[in-house]
């Protein structure tokens, strides 16, 4: 594998650097297409299933399962093979699933079984990409540039997720098999554009027939090692968690405690998603200013104060305003944690690293979302959000208190270049 000639393009800005443009054009087009279809698949199985309120769990739960089953065989994957082929295979297959979603439902042959198949399928799928693509970056990219490439990538998510879900829910009202039509359509531009990437996207490790758990046990125990990398994953965890009580206490506190209507839940999570998207476009400029651990530790006592407010606001403006703010802290240490882990990290080792942390937050957040339900409904919004904002509290806390975060810092040759990119 050929890393990227740092001479070469260094002066150049992201917007010129061809490889960096069609990686990310194409995967932004499969973002948007899986929030388009993401938010179709519950609707799709009520329709279905004739109403059923388990049919719409289980298609949830089919999209959700393989964040835990397909992650640490996906990274040992992404780190054996070219990682150019992995993403174009993914695209292809991408391309089937979601064609046979809209073919089966346009002929009306389409089955809860079959649904939850291609479910699982389509989004095992769009784990190994991401982690491919994530790996490839360091390749395409300027060490310099690592901070604004990982912020473009964070935006890129955030804009699909405001305005794939409304796309999405917009096209399946007008026809049930169009949203999934439009995703095949962006997951191959995705397939056509890595054709024309030209950097050398294979890995340093050759192929080889070796146990799938000595490869995973290189990488953890290359992740022991790490003690600031070690430390900070299950702090993310554990707050990543205690964000599901604000995601969930959300619908309580709006729809059963204030008698809001349904509708006003689209409003917060609108006005909070313009939050997100603004922290991933000023990543790059926070990163430049505040060290990492202050970015992190500042960033989590920051959430505690905010989940306090929100316990006590009295209007969806109000909600929606403190939850944006949490976005926008949220994105900036997001890239800050993402160019740390992505800089320290190997080559070699970049997939089954990423998919190793991504697990364990997937895990933490699984386990956030039941114990958020069942907060919620034993003690109600108001109470469940204070003792959300204690625990953050700590939470902070005892990442302050540990030697490794505070000393932790991003290499100095991915300090963002003050010039714009």
């Amino acid at each position: 594998m050929t890393v990227v000639d740092e001479t070469a393009v260094a002066a150049l800005p992201l917007r010129r650097n061809r490889d960096f443009l069609l990686l990310w054009t194409g995967n932004w087009l499969q973002f948007f297409g899986s929030r388009m279809s993401g938010v179709c698949y519950p609707l799709l199985a009520l329709q279905i299933s004739g109403g059923s309120a388990e049919a719409v769990g289980l298609a949830s739960a089919a999209a959700v399962l393989p964040q835990a089953v397909v992650q640490l065989p996906a990274g040992v994957l992404v780190d054996r093979w070219d990682r150019r082929a992995v993403m174009r295979w993914c695209a292809v297959g991408r391309i089937l699933v979601l064609g046979a979603v809209g073919v089966t439902l346009a002929l009306g042959a389409l089955g809860m079984g079959l649904l939850l198949a291609l479910i699982a399928t389509e989004v095992s799928l769009a784990i190994v990409s991401s982690l491919a693509e994530r790996a490839t970056v360091r390749t395409v990219v300027p060490a310099r540039q690592l901070p604004s490439a990982l912020s473009q990538n964070e935006a890129r998510g955030r804009v699909a997720g405001l305005l794939g879900g409304p796309a999405g829910t917009v096209l399946f009202t007008w026809t049930r098999w169009s949203p999934f039509l439009a995703a095949t359509l962006g997951a191959l531009v995705a397939a056509i554009n890595l054709r024309f990437i030209r950097a050398d996207l294979r890995t340093e490790t050759a192929v080889h027939r070796r146990a799938i758990h000595r490869d995973l046990a290189d990488a953890l125990r290359w992740l022991r090692g790490q003690r600031a990398l070690r430390a900070m994953l299950p702090v993310v965890t554990v707050a990543t968690a205690l964000l599901q009580v604000v995601m969930q206490g959300l619908v309580v506190v709006l729809v059963k405690e204030q008698g809001l209507p349904e509708a006003t839940l689209g409003l917060v999570l609108g006005i909070s998603g313009c939050g997100g998207l603004l922290g991933a476009l000023t990543g790059r400029w926070f990163m430049a200013r505040l060290a990492l651990p202050v970015l992190l530790i500042g960033g989590l006592t920051v959430w505690a104060a905010l989940m306090n407010a929100m316990a006590w606001a009295t209007g969806p403006v109000q909600l929606g305003v403190l939850f944006a703010v949490m976005n926008v802290i949220g994105a900036v240490f997001g890239v800050a944690t993402a160019v740390y882990q992505v800089t320290i990290t190997p080559q070699e080792l970049q997939g089954r690293v990423a998919a190793l942390s991504g697990l364990v937050v997937a895990l933490g957040t699984t386990a956030g979302a039941f114990a958020a339900g069942k907060l919620l409904h034993a003690y109600g919004g108001l109470l469940s959000l204070l003792v959300a904002a204690g625990l953050m509290a700590l939470t902070a806390l005892t990442a302050a208190l540990i030697p490794a975060v505070r000393k932790a810092r991003i290499p100095a040759a991915t300090h963002p270049e003050p010039s714009p990119t």
